[in-house]
């Protein structure tokens, strides 16, 4: 191919991208395109790839800051704004705002692109750390608010808890039934975020909790006594719910205030 050839194809990219017009840019896709770098191979998983993203981010707007165009290669710097208000690649939405600049290099065959390749930031691990953290948030509100149904939402059906090193839960109704029981027991419980960490699809939750101790708790008769707790839970996230909590609270202190008669603090 010319260059003016190259150039043309090139703009006829530009103004499908700014359209958000998935089809089009299919057919401009040679039909053995390979997006590098993915596992993303032929011309409908690309071309799904820009659907979707479409989708997930209509508001998305893109600059080409720099153009370098040759017979049968185009490299270009880029930068686009977008939010992410759909779901993508199985992350629900965040309502995070993305600001990207990166660069692309795309080799051409016959008049359709044969290879895409793009330089940026890692967006996609960006957007799942967080809509962990705001999965965790929302079982935190939804536990505060005693909503079950919200609670019970964030949590997957297999999931499993460890307290303090034992096995307590091996489902979602297990873990609902003893939320529920704690709420019994302090109905006027509040959990307190200190910090909240991710790393991948890890979370880390610092905690302080308060209630007052109204109902059998843990084999303990109701106290009528303020209780707090400090505690720090572990969330491994599949698939958008907790799949596995690992919780580590002071329980020997608890145990003290359940107990105590003599109205100390």
């Amino acid at each position: 191919m010319s260059i003016q050839e190259t150039r043309n194809l090139w703009e006829k990219f530009k103004a499908a991208d700014q359209a958000h017009d998935a089809e089009a840019i299919s057919a401009m896709y040679a039909e053995d395109v390979v997006f590098t770098g993915t596992p993303l191979r032929g011309r409908a998983a690309l071309k799904q790839l820009d659907a979707t993203f479409y989708a997930a981010f209509p508001d998305y707007r893109r600059e080409y800051l720099t153009e370098v165009i040759g017979d049968d290669t185009i490299a270009f710097v880029h930068h686009y704004t977008a939010t992410h208000t759909g779901p993508w690649f199985g992350i629900e939405p965040t309502g995070m705002r993305l600001d990207v600049t990166g660069c692309s290099v795309m080799k051409v065959r016959e008049r359709h692109f044969l290879e895409v390749q793009i330089f940026q930031p890692d967006i996609m691990g960006a957007l799942r750390r967080e809509a962990n953290l705001q999965l965790v948030r929302r079982l935190v509100d939804a536990e505060n608010a005693g909503d079950v149904d919200a609670y019970a939402a964030c949590i997957a059906a297999n999931a499993e808890v460890w307290v303090n090193g034992q096995q307590t839960q091996t489902s979602r109704e297990g873990q609902l039934a003893s939320m529920q029981g704690s709420l019994r027991a302090f109905p006027d419980w509040h959990r307190e975020t200190l910090s909240l960490t991710c790393d991948g699809d890890i979370a880390v939750l610092r905690w302080r909790g308060t209630g007052t101790h109204l109902a059998d708790w843990a084999g303990i008769p109701a106290s009528g006594n303020r209780v707090e707790f400090h505690g720090t839970s572990t969330v491994e996230v599949e698939r958008g719910l907790m799949r596995r909590i690992w919780i580590d609270m002071d329980m020997a202190g608890v145990m003290r205030q359940m107990a105590r008669t003599d109205g100390s603090p």
